[in-house]
């Protein structure tokens, strides 16, 4: 939803209104009221937008991209560990990185939400540490910048692990298609996916208790990450009787692009505050999620911050300690390293083996927490979403780089001058074979996402390989297909052109006879079921006068 700052103005204190006004050509000696104003002008004025916007450090148009990738909104702490992973920063005042927050609420580029009013920016109580942008200066925010990471190419060899896009958008259509044929998903009354919701959803994908497997990789918990995710990309929405639904139906989103699909779901899964990336999570206390929101912003501004070489290789650890060295001594999954404070500008000898002796802790600290999550990461979504591929040796991850969706995602404003728009595979060949047993082969180097889609509906999925993928048609997964608006003849049509053949006889005639079936089933709505304890009741009853018509309890074997 947009935010302005109309509203939110009148209530910031004049004190703290009057620096404001100096971005958009006013005069810290105007009254309140007139450097309002003032304010509101500049922002309604595009021109002066532009403007204010072009007289800008770099480290301040990074931070308004930041809120603006997170939506309009962030918190204050996660905004300051983006600015850290980015490379680009004012000069920091003895280690606080709350420092960078003021100079933009002096400028007025930020406000704050919460009870404690637009001009308290403080985390330490209930959603004061939320920040937002104006969406007139957001609209016009380019894309960020970022110093790259001091990070070399790696020689190790091993074997390449990757997912190709049509195996991600199979999955996507899968998981998609699942929740549209459950009909949402029930809430409790605390707003979570009932346990027997989740249980269903789970055994439709056939995904374990324990996780789910990609590619030998234990991607833990799915169906809170993915319901997570598609919640925060927009994808689902909450109706009046309490169920969560599909905004739209799967073959509309596999009608978007490729990377336009993955850039949402990227988005959901940074903004996420309940799944966690590794199965055990004993020894971690970030129950609000606000340490994992700022760790998969730091990681994917880091990616970011990679050297555009689509062919290096980088090692997992050469990696992580990159990341430490921007982020290691001011972000913790649970509560941010302190560290130690000296009086003077010169410490002493015994107050640098204090130091020394912190950094130490803190560094061991990192390794034992925070690197075993950023591994999870890498082999959850990162992986699964395509943006990455592993060079694992001995079955360890030892390295990675990223994909050619990888870079497209994280790197959107190169796309604009020079590569293509990502797009699944497309080919003369036949997108799949339709087998005289039922069995349809597709072949994920060829199908189109539509065609995922359309599959997903109309077919039951057996397995997915990395080449292919394995569907069956049954009486129930053509009757799901029929209810949902397919004709008979566009369903055969469908078949016919992905296969670029005539369908067998045999599968025709049975799919005539399985829609004759449907067309024989009569739904009465104003029926009433009236149950009796003992065959002995029923007879009472019909001898009494009850008849037949009054009770209804149809069923098609």
């Amino acid at each position: 939803m947009p935010r302005y700052f109309d509203d939110d103005l009148p209530r910031v204190n004049a004190d703290k209104i009057k620096p404001m006004v100096k971005m958009w050509g006013g005069e810290s000696k105007m009254r309140k009221d007139e450097c309002i104003a003032c304010i509101s002008a500049g922002l309604a004025d595009p021109q002066k937008v532009e403007s204010a916007i072009g007289r800008l450090e770099p480290w301040e148009r990074n931070a308004l991209s930041l809120i603006k990738r997170m939506g309009g909104i962030i918190q204050n702490s996660t905004l300051g560990v983006g600015l850290l992973a980015s490379g680009l920063h004012p000069r920091r005042t003895y280690g606080f990185r709350d420092d960078f927050i003021d100079p933009l609420f002096r400028r007025g580029l930020i406000l704050a939400t919460g009870g404690y009013g637009p001009d308290s920016i403080s985390e330490n109580y209930g959603s004061g540490g939320l920040l937002y942008a104006d969406e007139r200066i957001l609209a016009q925010v380019g894309f960020p910048k970022y110093l790259p990471l001091e990070i070399q190419p790696s020689q190790a060899k091993g074997e390449i692990h990757f997912r190709r896009p049509s195996a991600v958008a199979v999955d996507l259509m899968g998981m998609l298609q699942a929740i549209e044929n459950m009909g949402g998903l029930k809430l409790t009354q605390n707003g979570t996916v009932r346990v027997s919701d989740e249980a269903k959803l789970r055994k439709a994908l056939h995904w374990s208790e324990k996780g789910m497997d990609v590619d030998g990789f234990l991607f833990p918990n799915p169906v809170q990450a993915w319901l997570s995710a598609f919640s925060y990309s927009d994808m689902l929405k909450k109706t009046m009787d309490g169920q969560l639904v599909l905004k739209e139906p799967p073959e509309q989103f596999a009608r978007r692009s490729f990377s336009e699909q993955i850039r949402l779901l990227l988005e959901g899964f940074l903004r996420m505050n309940t799944w966690w990336e590794i199965p055990d999570k004993s020894n971690y206390f970030d129950s609000d999620g606000k340490g994992r929101s700022q760790g998969r912003m730091a990681l994917t501004i880091a990616l970011t911050a990679l050297p555009l070489d689509p062919d290096a290789v980088y090692s997992i650890n050469d990696f992580e300690q990159a990341l430490y060295n921007r982020i290691g001594e001011d972000f913790a999954l649970d509560y941010p390293p302190r560290r130690p404070y000296f009086s003077r500008t010169g410490i002493s000898a015994k107050e640098q083996e204090e130091l020394l002796a912190w950094q130490q802790s803190t560094r061991a600290d990192w390794l034992k927490q925070e690197f075993p999550w950023l591994v999870g990461a890498f082999t959850t979504w990162l992986y699964f979403l395509g943006l990455v591929e592993f060079l694992v040796d001995h079955g360890k991850l030892a390295g990675f780089r990223l994909t050619e969706v990888g870079r497209t995602t994280f790197h959107p404003e190169l796309t604009i001058f020079s590569a293509p728009e990502i797009q699944l595979p497309t080919s003369n060949h036949p997108a799949w074979v339709v087998q005289p047993n039922f069995d349809i082969i597709a072949y994920l180097d060829r199908v189109s996402a539509p065609q995922l889609a359309f599959l997903e509906r109309h077919a039951e999925r057996i397995e997915a390989h990395k080449h292919t993928a394995h569907y069956r048609l049954t009486r129930e997964s053509v009757y799901r297909g029929l209810e949902n608006g397919t004709s008979l003849n566009e369903l055969i049509s469908a078949l016919q052109t992905g296969s670029q053949t005539e369908l067998s006889q045999n599968i025709l005639v049975e799919l005539h006879e399985w829609a004759s079936l449907r067309e024989r089933i009569f739904l009465r709505r104003n029926a009433k079921m009236i149950e009796f304890p003992t065959p002995l009741a029923l007879k009472a009853a019909l001898t009494q006068g009850l008849t037949h018509q009054s009770q209804v309890k149809h069923s098609v074997n």
